[in-house]
């Protein structure tokens, strides 16, 4: 009898080795993303390299609101394309489906210290005449894309600084899809 019981417990044990196994080859292959922490096969965790949607408000740490999604039309982008600004792209790692984050993001991974050698005088001539320059207007001027910020008789200052260069973001992000 007791020789039973040890052939069984050691074939227990053989099982249970083999199903460790099994599981461990499946966690280090990436297998598991197909089965766990998937909805119906369907990605539930944001990984580098993954499709995904977002709806967002990007603002000030005053309050300021500077851009934000439209109901029914998140941004798309890949994660880690450098498509978006690097404290948004690293901010979306590891956050699930239907998740929300707030974020708050230094110049240097948001959109860069601001650069005043991209401030700079054209001519007023080098607009399309038809054009009637204003501040606050976005123009590109010689492949130069900028701001206007100033407008004499003569000239405009174009400042071809991103508007939110050199300041801190707030990011308000919920992820509504990944592929």
């Amino acid at each position: 009898m007791r020789g039973k019981v040890l052939a069984v417990t050691q074939s227990l044990i053989k099982i249970k080795l083999t199903l460790f196994l099994i599981i461990g080859l499946a966690l280090i292959s990436g297998y598991t993303d197909k089965v766990i922490g998937s909805e119906e096969g369907k990605k539930t965790v944001v990984k580098k390299d993954d499709k995904i949607k977002i709806h967002y408000t990007v603002s000030l740490k005053d309050g300021t609101v500077f851009d934000r999604s439209k109901e029914g039309n998140p941004l798309e982008f890949t994660v880690g394309s450098e498509q978006m600004p690097r404290g948004l792209d690293q901010a979306v790692i590891g956050m699930k489906l239907n998740e929300r984050k707030n974020v708050t993001v230094e110049p240097k991974d948001a959109y860069g210290k601001r650069n005043e050698d991209l401030v700079m005088k054209f001519d007023k001539n080098k607009l399309p005449k038809n054009l009637e320059p204003t501040i606050g207007m976005v123009v590109k001027i010689e492949n130069i894309p900028g701001t206007i910020v100033n407008v004499d008789e003569k000239q405009i200052i174009l400042d071809g600084n991103h508007p939110l260069a050199g300041k801190d973001i707030v990011f308000d992000i919920k992820v509504v899809g990944i592929e």
